[in-house]
């Protein structure tokens, strides 16, 4: 059974796709495109995207797909102001980073304010003018790797590796030539 989907690109063409699930000698479900139609946004003029003329020609090149056309029809379409997606993305990013802001700053606060608690049974010997360690001064969206180095950002971005250059030139210079050795291996 052929069914219809549905598209939007950047700029607002629309793309209405006929589309018919076909299995393959594997039993891996492919689909193929029985048809295209391509409009400019918000065309009020113009032919529809399944006239009957169209109807009657892809029934006809297709004799063993099914069409419910009234299903194909119906098909509910998305109107251009849902696709805001920008400023949606933009405004999530903004709440994020001001979170961040304000876990940070909520930080610092309890950073700065002496532990009231005594120290006098502390084993290491640091009482209220201990030294905060540098891990502990991170910002909270940073992060630090198993190395200790510190990244701010995704955790999941990929990072780049320095490569020395010289290989096999590299091992043979750094061998050390002992009195009495011809370096050049006569």
């Amino acid at each position: 059974m052929a069914f219809l989907r549905f598209s939007r690109d950047k700029r607002g063409v629309e793309n209405f796709y006929l589309v018919q699930p076909t299995t393959n000698r594997r039993g891996k479900v492919r689909q193929r495109v029985l048809y295209w139609f391509r409009s400019p946004p918000d065309v009020k003029v113009g032919r529809q995207p399944f006239d009957p003329g169209v109807r009657q020609a892809l029934e006809l090149q297709n004799p063993g797909v099914e069409f419910d056309w009234r299903a194909i029809v119906e098909t509910p379409i998305p109107s251009a102001d849902a696709d805001k997606w920008r400023e949606r993305r933009r405004a999530e990013r903004a709440a994020k980073s001001a979170a961040a802001e304000a876990e940070a700053e909520t930080v610092e606060v309890d950073a700065d304010e002496p532990d009231s608690t005594p120290s006098g049974d502390d084993q290491t010997g640091a009482g209220a003018d201990a030294v905060v360690p540098a891990a502990a001064a991170v910002p909270a969206a940073a992060v630090i790797t198993p190395q200790g180095s510190v990244h701010n950002g995704d955790p999941n971005r990929k990072r780049r590796r320095r490569r020395r250059s010289g290989g096999r030139d590299r091992a043979a210079a750094a061998a050390p030539v002992t009195p009495g050795s011809d370096p050049i291996g006569d």
